[in-house]
């Protein structure tokens, strides 16, 4: 049988951005293992595309296996739990009142081919909260007994965030809420001051959490700053307009400006205080559920689990033996993570998968290692390259597959990759991407422990002595948000085995890892698209499977 997760809930409105539902996509899965995950935003080059109702028909016929029984798993949403096709011919629609703490739900499901005949399947829905949590478990395989499980998000079906204890059997609901963390969240999304101050519109909401994260690293933490910004709550519910509000800004703190300059050491810190809150509530509540519990474990998942900054703070806390983020914890997971919890409770546990799951349409060839000595050449030489091999990544993280590389000592060539080709802003900073034997001598020891540097979710201090090795890409707290292949990594031996070359014959620990997409567009899917692409991002080359193709 194959199991069909999908996330497509309707959005409200018809514009030409996301409000609430984006990211849409369906994964399949079959006796525990992963098909396939299809992001319908690679499938359609629309970035966070939401029009799944659209061309669901459509992926179903191109990528659902002939002559097996079918079922579905639809994740709902607080803006509706009814997934139907633009045509009709699919509708899956609760047939109970829902609560978070049931997890499933009975569905009732119409399913009609193109003649009108009906087809045979059944389905469920899951809840949002609960689909994030199981996004865990085709990178982890199950959960471990004594384990608490938590989402944070902006918004799921009932709540902003929730907390679970897994006794090894199954999930005890211990609080869904929208109040307890929404001021925190929201500030990453919505934060009106945050977005007048990075010149953000607000159909940008989707790329607030990144951008702020990264500029809030720039600034520094002043009690009085922050005790001012609470009183206002924030600025979360102010009425007035970006002027009104530089106009306060002025008054209380003695200043003149005419208009938000975020290269500015004030708004910096402004913005710092945004993110001390938000890792200082997140770290106090989680751990407070940890000291109930006794919980020995944290998996963790939601939009708030790509904060590193947070994720540091729960790792340095030293209250779990192991913290797991699965490299799809935002809204890109949801269709996966509803299709891994049916074929848990079936299967009791997962094939433990790579973060490579979109697979589809996808060739699968055996990379060589035949042109790594000109591409070794042309790093040394200050390219950039862009790289696509193999199947392509799950979520929002480029992690080797679909990736843009370059010498990561340089700020000149950092800010060609990032600002120049890219089209990023200036306070963006980017990652880099080490193997394991260079991380042993680079970094600090917790990093090749952490799990969340697997998946570029963590940061870590460098040895001194090798900082002059990353002087291009360090950024704020002179914290490295590092992405750590090792040999074992039976998924990623091309990029493996050329950062071991680069380390042991030259001793480059590191180079520079972004993600493989032009400005406003997803990361690239395949082969002859990355080729198109690098050519109008003025790459000097890209690596297909491991060819070199000079641009």
């Amino acid at each position: 049988m194959i199991t069909v997760g999908i996330f497509g809930i309707q959005d409200v409105g018809t514009g030409p951005h996301p409000m609430y539902t984006h990211d849409h996509g369906i994964a399949l899965m079959k006796d525990g293992k992963v098909l396939t995950t299809i992001q319908l935003e690679r499938y359609t080059h629309l970035k966070h595309d939401n029009r799944l109702p659209v061309y669901i028909h459509e992926l179903l016929d191109k990528y659902l296996p002939c002559d097996e029984e079918i079922r579905f798993v639809n994740t709902n949403s607080f803006s509706g739990s009814s997934f139907i096709s633009l045509d009709g011919r699919l509708r899956i629609e609760p047939d109970s009142q829902m609560d978070v703490e049931s997890i499933l739900f009975p569905a009732e499901v119409k399913w009609y081919d193109t003649a009108g005949k009906q087809k045979e399947t059944n389905a469920k829905i899951i809840c949002h909260e609960f689909a994030h949590i199981a996004s865990i478990l085709p990178f982890a395989g199950e959960f471990l007994p004594n384990s608490l499980l938590v989402h944070i998000d902006g918004g799921a079906s009932r709540s902003a965030c929730s907390f679970w204890y897994w006794d090894g059997n199954c999930p005890k609901l211990l609080d869904a809420s929208w109040n307890l963390l929404k001021n925190q969240v929201n500030n990453f999304n919505v934060n009106p001051l945050a977005m007048a101050i990075l010149h953000q519109e607000e159909w940008q909401h989707l790329s607030l959490p990144g951008k702020l994260m990264g500029y809030c690293g720039l600034g520094k933490t002043y009690p009085e700053i922050s005790e001012w910004l609470k009183t206002n709550n924030w600025f979360l519910d102010y009425q007035g307009n970006e002027t009104s509000m530089l106009d306060l800004l002025n008054i209380r703190w003695n200043t003149n400006f005419t208009a938000y300059n975020n290269k500015s050491p004030f708004f910096m810190n402004l913005c710092a205080s945004l993110q001390k809150d938000f890792q200082e509530k997140i770290v106090e509540v989680i751990l407070r559920f940890q000291e109930t519990t006794g919980a020995e474990n944290l998996y963790y998942s939601g939009g708030a689990a790509l904060n590193i900054p947070t994720n540091r703070c729960l790792e340095t806390s030293g209250r779990f033996k192991r913290i797991i983020i699965p490299p799809v914890t935002s809204d890109s997971g949801l269709a996966l993570g509803a299709a891994a919890w049916m074929e848990y409770l079936d299967h009791g546990k997962l094939e433990i998968n790579s973060p490579f799951l979109n697979r589809f349409g996808i060739e699968q060839r055996r990379e060589h290692q035949d042109d790594n000595d000109d591409i070794k050449k042309m790093i040394f030489d200050g390219k950039v390259l862009g790289v696509c091999n193999g199947s392509a990544e799950a979520g929002p993280r480029a992690l080797g597959h679909r990736s843009l590389i370059g010498l990561a000592n340089s700020r000149e060539i950092k800010e060609r990759l990032s600002e120049q080709i890219k089209g990023r802003e200036w306070y963006r900073p980017v990652a880099p991407i080490l193997c394991d034997t260079a991380a042993k001598e680079v970094l600090e020891d917790m990093a090749l422990k952490s799990e969340l540097s697997h998946f570029m979710l963590g940061a870590y201090e460098i040895v001194e002595d090798f900082k002059k090795d990353f002087e291009g890409i360090i950024h704020g707290n002179d914290l490295l948000r590092a992405q750590i292949v090792r040999s074992k990594d039976m998924d990623n031996q091309w990029i493996y085995r050329l950062l071991s070359e680069l380390w042991e014959e030259d001793g480059i620990p590191a180079l520079i890892n972004t993600s493989f997409n032009q400005k406003g567009k997803p990361i690239v899917h395949y082969p002859s698209e990355a080729i198109d692409v690098a050519g109008r991002m003025g790459l000097d080359g890209v690596v297909i499977n491991g060819s070199l193709h000079l641009s």
